[in-house]
């Protein structure tokens, strides 16, 4: 309060600070909401797009891309799954199999599962923050089918262990 001529008048100093406090909770949770929920969808959206291109490439033969050299076709798709997601938020475990064998016209299955691990921890994720994404395509080439085998895949962040896939 302020003393002018002897009388004591209430003034406002503080009330911006009060009201900016009262706010900022609300508004820092939504902006931090919006960024959390922004990169779980990129991921999200990222993952499908991933699987998707590397089940491609698989049923076409090309188990090729850059920086993946491992000696197997299906730990070379492995790689080029984890490289084309490009997850922001986390690293993506991949399963890659060929249920009934190596031949043209049978099913090439191609699984995927991301755990989130952007989250701020103010808002809840859907399914616990893991991603998965399943993609299958038939067999298209058949010409390396002496070098293909199904590898042991990683442990499964969504702890179904790969059942889903």
């Amino acid at each position: 309060m302020k003393v002018r001529g002897g009388v004591r008048r209430a003034t406002e100093d503080g009330a911006a600070a009060l009201e900016f406090a009262l706010v900022s909770t609300l508004l820092f949770t939504l902006i931090f909401g919006i960024i959390q929920y922004g990169l779980f969808f990129n991921d999200s959206i990222n993952l499908r797009q991933g699987v998707r291109e590397a089940a491609r490439s698989g049923v076409v033969e090309n188990f090729t891309y850059p920086g993946c050299s491992a000696a197997s076709n299906a730990a070379n798709l492995s790689c080029a799954v984890v490289g084309q997601v490009g997850a922001l938020t986390g690293t993506p475990v991949v399963k890659i199999y060929a249920p009934n064998g190596w031949a043209r016209g049978k099913p090439l299955r191609v699984c995927a599962a991301l755990k989130s691990s952007g989250s701020a921890g103010y808002l809840p994720m859907p399914n616990g923050g893991v991603l998965t994404a399943v993609t299958q395509m038939s067999i298209e080439q058949e010409a390396q089918k002496a070098t293909w085998t199904d590898d042991t895949p990683p442990a499964d962040p969504s702890g179904a262990g790969w059942s889903w896939c």
